[in-house]
């Protein structure tokens, strides 16, 4: 290499502040030594702007850019600013994320010349499982493709697994890097619970319940909130707060009140500081219908937090099932109000559970062991001849 640093071009379809896939990504930055690498990320879509990274991606010393892309999946006009682009920063490897960025990306840097590109997978996606039209012919689009790529990446062995059976990926070419969290924030010392909870609506002496996701029918909270019901008749003393912001609010909110669970249910909205906030409550609940490996999930663990999760996607990876929380299975709705049954009446299990989540999540999901993955692989194909 010519260059003292490598240079990589991070592509992904929605770059937003406080997102899952987007935290992940900035933590793989943050981990690596800036002396070594020079960084940039190119996000096809504009922000919301309650969720604008610049700020953000402005102090981690980060080049952010906005692409031009417009509704339409098939926008093509995306790819000739795309080339331009490539070719005038010319990178010395191009990496993508989410389906349209990992779609445009490889078609777009091949055209640049890269030689160089690595595709993430952060799940198993709907279009990977559906059977309809437009599904299927995204798989096509995937598998005639692929070529074009050096090598794809999953976010979990489960997200692995998906794209060699689904996408019809030879093995050898698909890596799993586990995801990993910024632990600073959860290195914080002890916290003022009862002001906490009055940020959030919670009663001081509650036994809370919490969940945290953008509010959309994938993250499957009226499942949490129907079985509040019944939970909060067997544990008066019970709450639940869902932290977040999304197109169903207004449904939760009235399937709360057709419940009659009143001051049981709490949707504070949308917020910043969710390290800060975990720790107010006692337990993690996470019904999500599909995730790659979810940083929300890790987060709770890292806060000391027992977590309740269904068996999709990397769940089974991040909780330990019977150590740290229970991983139930999709189809069992039973299952999942047994669990949080059994955290809700044992506070010793709930601290040995929360203690064990914690250390596993210092342990398997530090940043350096990220970085070092990453790393690796982006000099074993930078030393590999085009």
């Amino acid at each position: 290499m010519n260059r003292k640093k490598i240079k990589i071009v991070h592509l992904i379809t929605s770059f937003w502040a406080n997102h899952g896939p987007s935290g992940a990504l900035l933590t793989q930055i943050r981990s690596h030594d800036p002396g070594k690498f020079d960084f940039s990320i190119w996000s096809l879509y504009a922000p919301p702007p309650a969720q604008d990274p610049r700020d953000l991606l402005k102090k981690t010393g980060v080049d952010y850019r906005v692409l031009p892309m417009g509704p339409s999946f098939l926008d093509v006009r995306v790819l000739p600013p795309l080339v331009r682009l490539l070719r005038r920063e010319s990178p010395d490897l191009l990496h993508c994320h989410l389906l349209r960025a990992n779609l445009y990306g490889r078609l777009a840097g091949r055209l640049a010349g890269i030689n160089q590109i690595v595709n993430s997978i952060h799940g198993a996606d709907e279009y990977m499982l559906r059977g309809d039209v437009i599904s299927r012919s995204l798989r096509l689009a995937e598998r005639l493709s692929a070529p074009l790529v050096s090598r794809f990446v999953a976010v979990s062995e489960n997200a692995r697994q998906a794209v060699i059976k689904r996408l019809k990926i030879t093995p050898g070419r698909v890596s799993t890097i586990l995801n990993a969290l910024d632990l600073e924030p959860f290195r914080q010392p002890e916290i003022d619970r009862k002001a906490l909870r009055a940020e959030l609506g919670l009663s001081p002496d509650a036994v809370v319940i919490g969940s945290v996701g953008r509010l959309a029918p994938l993250k499957n909270f009226a499942f949490l909130v129907e079985q509040m019901k019944a939970l909060a008749a067997a544990f008066p003393n019970s709450e639940l707060v869902i932290i977040g912001e999304g197109p169903e609010r207004r449904a939760l909110e009235d399937l709360a009140a057709a419940l009659n669970l009143g001051d049981k249910v709490r949707l504070p909205g949308f917020r910043a500081d969710i390290p800060r906030i975990l720790p107010a409550l006692d337990l993690f609940a996470f019904p999500s219908l599909s995730e790659g490996l979810s940083m929300a999930l890790l987060e709770a663990m890292a806060a000391g937090l027992p977590c309740v999760a269904l068996d999709v996607g990397g769940n089974g990876e991040a909780v330990a099932p019977g150590e740290t929380g229970y991983v139930v299975p999709f189809d069992d709705p039973s299952a999942f109000a047994a669990a949080l049954s059994r955290l809700l009446k044992d506070g010793d299990l709930r601290k040995k559970m929360g203690t064990a989540g914690k250390n596993r999540a210092f342990t398997l999901f530090n940043p350096q062991r990220l970085a070092t993955q990453y790393e690796e692989l982006y000099r074993s194909l930078l030393n590999r001849r085009p």
